[in-house]
């Protein structure tokens, strides 16, 4: 079995008095979900998820250490792979997005965050960490 790690962020800003987070659409398979990527050698998760925040999206954003959630799945035949995500807030606000990788990338209100995910896992990771950071959605 081969083991592979993710890092990414669940990303937020506060905007005329709403919560907004950050979801991306990979332009491959076109699904919506967090930035995240894998871990280089020599980096800590936090890095990852800062270089891969960065990397497709544009954002520079603070990691809140504290404020993660952890998720495994089976991509494929053979394959368990880690994915670990902070909470983290953007302190820029205009996206960059990677064109080799990203279709879309786009501020998101919480309470319309939930429908837009594609993935269940993705769901449960955002609910998990808006309550553990006490954004009500």
């Amino acid at each position: 079995m081969t083991k592979e790690k993710s890092c990414g962020a669940v990303i937020f800003r506060k905007h005329q008095d709403k919560y907004q987070f950050v979801l991306i659409q990979q332009r491959y398979g076109l699904h919506f979900g967090f930035p995240k990527g894998h871990v280089e050698k020599n980096e800590s998760e936090r890095m990852t998820a800062k270089r891969e925040v960065l990397e497709e999206t544009g954002l520079e954003v603070v990691i809140y250490d504290h404020l993660k959630e952890k998720t495994r799945y089976y991509p494929r035949q053979g394959v368990i792979k880690d994915v670990v995500y902070f909470l983290a807030r953007a302190v820029t606000n205009e996206f960059k997005p990677q064109e080799e990788e990203i279709a879309d990338a786009q501020w998101v209100d919480a309470s319309d965050v939930l429908e837009k995910l594609t993935y269940k896992t993705d769901k449960e990771i955002f609910v998990s960490l808006s309550k553990k950071a006490n954004i009500n959605l």
